[in-house]
């Protein structure tokens, strides 16, 4: 039996994260000094720079991504915690 493996991280910490490119595609850009353009950034990333403020709470997010990882086969196999980083490491049978 062949397995395939899909990791995906999750920033578990705890502390509000208060810097301003977090919410701000000018900010971020100017932080990483004009490489990204603050359209580029909220084109790639539209969650972390989406206009409103009605985003679904995080575990119905989570539930609708590993609903959504189901239908495509994908198993939760296990978690890892490192430090403030969370691992949910995904398998699935390869033919």
């Amino acid at each position: 039996m062949k397995w395939e493996y899909y990791v995906v991280h999750l920033n578990v910490d705890d502390t509000p994260n208060k810097s301003p490119e977090a919410t701000d595609p000018e900010a971020a850009s100017q932080k990483l000094k004009g490489s990204l353009s603050p359209d580029f950034l909220k084109d790639q990333f539209p969650e972390q720079y989406q206009e409103d403020d009605n985003s679904e709470h995080p575990a119905v997010q989570l539930c609708n991504f590993l609903n959504k990882k189901g239908l495509e086969q994908w198993e939760l196999s296990e978690t890892i915690r490192i430090g403030k980083m969370l691992f949910l490491i995904m398998k699935r049978q390869v033919d």
